[in-house]
């Protein structure tokens, strides 16, 4: 009984010690723009294999990512962009698929597309990138259409280049990729017309670093709290004339 509850006791340190990292990630992106905070999910797996019957492994399942909105901080500038409620900005990856971010902080790179902070491209609603040219003057609409005056015209001759991709795929299929980006599960491209920008803004991280603080402080005490266990079941065994042996 004394082995299975050291491997309760570890599996459960294991998930203890994955929780601080979600944590300490979200901490650092207390000032990323549109950052949306990790949660870590866990599942009971057991073992499998002769004299394994009882034992069970605590492993990380895929992220489920907290999408409640950030605070809209009001900037100003004109490529600034947040949206307003559910949705996302649609963005070309860096290996080439169609990728989503809530970050609106827009530039125009030297060669003319109009990209996130982050150098992402930002694609339009047929899913290409949108590269301007040289243009005295810069505006975004709330409904995502990007409109200039190009060099030498005067202001009253605006054009519009295209409309960025302003999508709202369902929730349960919106997937963190590695870059921080995130994709449609089912790997789909689209475009929802009832999402809208608010022009001369930017939307927040959602997370709460007081709240972070609180969570690293109980699961640090957690932790040791089941190192203290671990160690007191492990002297118990030691003590026995049949030593504990991991299996």
């Amino acid at each position: 009984m004394s082995d299975q509850l050291m491997y309760l006791l570890m599996t459960g340190m294991n998930s203890i010690q994955d929780r601080m990292t979600a944590s300490t990630n979200n901490l650092a992106n207390v000032g990323t723009t549109g950052f949306k905070a990790q949660q870590p999910a866990f599942e009971a797996v057991p073992f499998y294999g002769q004299g394994l019957p009882n034992r069970a492994d605590v492993v990380t399942q895929e992220e489920q990512p907290n999408f409640k909105s950030g605070p809209i901080q009001t900037t100003g500038r004109p490529l600034d962009v947040a949206i307003n409620g559910p949705g996302w900005i649609g963005v070309q990856a860096p290996d080439g698929s169609t990728a989503y971010t809530r970050d609106g902080s827009l530039f125009i790179a030297s060669s003319g597309a109009l990209e996130t902070a982050g150098g992402h491209p930002v694609i339009d609603q047929n899913g290409n990138p949108i590269v301007l040219p040289a243009l005295s003057q810069v505006t975004i609409g709330s409904d995502g259409t990007v409109s200039g005056v190009p060099q030498g015209q005067q202001p009253d001759q605006i054009i519009a280049y295209g409309r960025i991709d302003l999508a709202n795929p369902p929730a349960q299929n919106m997937k963190r990729r590695p870059d921080g980006l995130f994709q449609d599960g089912n790997g789909q491209f689209s475009t929802d017309g009832s999402v809208t920008l608010q022009v001369g803004a930017l939307e927040g991280s959602n997370v709460s670093s007081v709240g972070v603080m609180v969570d690293m402080i109980k699961n640090t005490r957690l932790f040791q709290m089941q190192t203290q266990m671990l160690h007191s079941v492990a002297t118990m065994g030691a003590g026995s004339e049949s030593p504990l042996t991991l299996q």
